[in-house]
C-alpha cells in the first residue's frame, strides 16, 4: 500500500518510524513489484489485490507463515482467517459517508464488508483524528471502546529535495489546490470562490495538482476569464510539490469530508499560508493556523482568500503559525503510539480484546 496516496504515505512514514524502534521486529508485507519502504527490514510480497477475499486469505496465510506477535494492518483488509492479535488502522468512511464517491453499490458494499470485519476483529482500531473515531463509531457502535486516535504527520515531507518549478507553473503568482475531482473534494466551491477573487485579482492563477481534466473548469464556470486562469499539473513527484507549496500565494483546500487532511499540513510544514474548510477533520489538523471557512459557502472562501493577498502582516502571521502547528505533527509521535497500542493490546493477550475471534 506504499503507493497508495495518503495512505501510502502512511504506510512508508510509519514503517521507517517503526524501524527504528530499538526492540520492534518488522515483517513488511508488500504489493509485487513495489518496493519495500524500509529495504533492511524482513519483507513478503503479496500477489492479490488487498481488497480481493484472495487477498485477505494470501494475508492470512503469510501471517501464519510468519507467525508475528501481533498484525498491524495499515488499512481495512484483514487476514483470513484472524489468528493473531490484531491493530487495524481506518482512514476514513468516506464512501459510507458519500456514497457518490464510489457509486458501484457492489463496490460500496465489499468497503463496507471490511471496515465491518476490521471493526468486529481488530483488538485495537487507530483512527487518525477524532472525526475519524467518531464515524467509526456512528457506523460501527460495538468497536467504540476500542477505538484510539493517533494523528498522522508530515515532518519528514520536507526531507527530499525541492526541484525548480516548471516554467509552465512559474508564469505570475498562483493559488494551489490539490486536484481531486470526486465529490467530497468540494472542487466547484473553489472554483467559484476563485471566479470572485479573480474580478480582483485576474493576475493570479490557479494550479490543481493532480492529472489533467480537460474542460472541468469550464464545466464549472462557462469559458470565462477565470475558467482559463485554472490550470492541472498532471501528476507531479514530491520534489516538484515541495516547489509548488513553496511558490504559491496560499494554498486552498475546500474538501467537505476528510478522514485527516494530510495536504494542509504539508503545506503549512512547507510555510504555506492555508485557507480550508472547517469539515470534519481539518480543524483539528490546522487549529488557529489557517483561515477557515465553512464548508461550500463561496462567498466565505472568497472572502478568506483575498482577506489573506491583502494583508502581509496576516500571511506573516499564518506562516510562523502554521510552520509552528506542522512541528506538533511528527511521524516519531505517531509511531511511539502506535507501539503503545501494540504493548497494550499484547498485554491484554488473554483477553477478548486480543484472542482468537476465528
Amino acid at each position: 500500500m506504499a503507493t497508495w496516496g495518503g495512505i501510502g504515505r502512511y504506510s512508508t512514514s510509519l514503517a521507517r518510524e517503526l524501524a527504528r524502534v530499538p526492540d520492534l521486529e518488522i515483517v513488511q508485507v508488500v504489493e509485487e513489484g513495489a518496493i519495500a519502504p524500509v529495504p533492511d527490514a524482513r519483507k513478503v510480497m503479496a500477489h492479490s489485490h488487498a481488497f480481493y477475499p484472495t487477498g485477505g486469505l494470501e494475508l492470512g496465510r503469510i501471517a501464519e507463515e510468519a507467525r508475528p506477535d501481533l498484525v498491524h494492518c495499515l488499512h481495512v483488509p484483514t487476514p483470513i482467517p484472524v489468528r493473531h492479535p490484531l491493530v487495524v488502522t481506518i482512514h476514513d468512511l468516506t464512501p459510507l459517508r458519500v456514497p457518490d464517491v464510489m457509486p458501484s453499490l457492489l463496490r460500496r458494499t465489499a468497503y463496507r464488508w471490511w471496515n465491518a470485519r476490521a471493526a468486529s476483529l481488530a483488538g485495537i482500531l487507530l483512527a487518525n483524528s477524532q472525526a475519524t473515531a467518531s464515524d467509526i463509531g456512528s457506523f460501527f457502535p460495538n468497536a467504540r471502546a476500542r477505538v484510539r486516535v493517533v494523528l498522522h504527520a508530515a515532518d519528514d515531507f520536507l526531507d527530499g529535495p525541492v526541484e525548480e518549478l516548471p516554467a509552465a507553473f512559474a508564469d505570475g503568482p498562483y493559488l494551489l489546490s490539490m486536484g481531486n475531482i470526486k465529490p467530497h473534494k468540494d472542487l466547484p466551491t473553489l472554483l467559484r470562490a476563485f471566479a470572485q477573487v479573480n474580478v480582483r485579482r485576474p493576475e493570479l492563477r490557479l494550479l490543481l495538482v493532480g492529472r489533467d481534466e480537460p474542460g472541468y473548469a469550464t464545466s464549472v464556470l462557462g469559458d470565462t476569464p477565470a475558467a482559463r486562469r485554472v490550470s492541472f499539473t498532471g501528476r507531479v513527484d514530491d520534489s516538484v510539490l515541495r516547489a509548488l507549496y513553496a511558490g504559491a500565494g496560499a494554498f486552498v483546500f475546500p474538501s467537505r469530508y476528510e478522514g485527516f487532511g494530510l495536504p494542509p499540513l504539508e503545506a503549512m510544514a512547507s510555510g504555506t499560508p492555508v485557507v480550508c474548510s472547517d469539515a470534519t477533520s481539518l480543524p483539528e489538523v490546522v487549529g488557529d493556523a489557517a483561515l477557515v471557512f465553512p464548508a461550500g459557502d463561496v462567498t466565505a472562501a472568497a472572502g478568506a482568500i483575498l482577506r489573506l493577498l491583502d494583508d502581509d502582516s496576516l500571511r506573516a502571521s499564518l506562516v510562523s503559525a502554521g510552520r509552528e502547528r506542522a512541528a506538533l505533527f511528527t511521524w516519531e509521535r505517531t509511531a511511539a503510539q502506535t507501539v503503545g497500542a501494540y504493548r497494550d493490546l499484547l498485554d491484554e493477550s488473554g483477553s477478548d480484546a486480543a484472542r482468537v475471534r476465528e
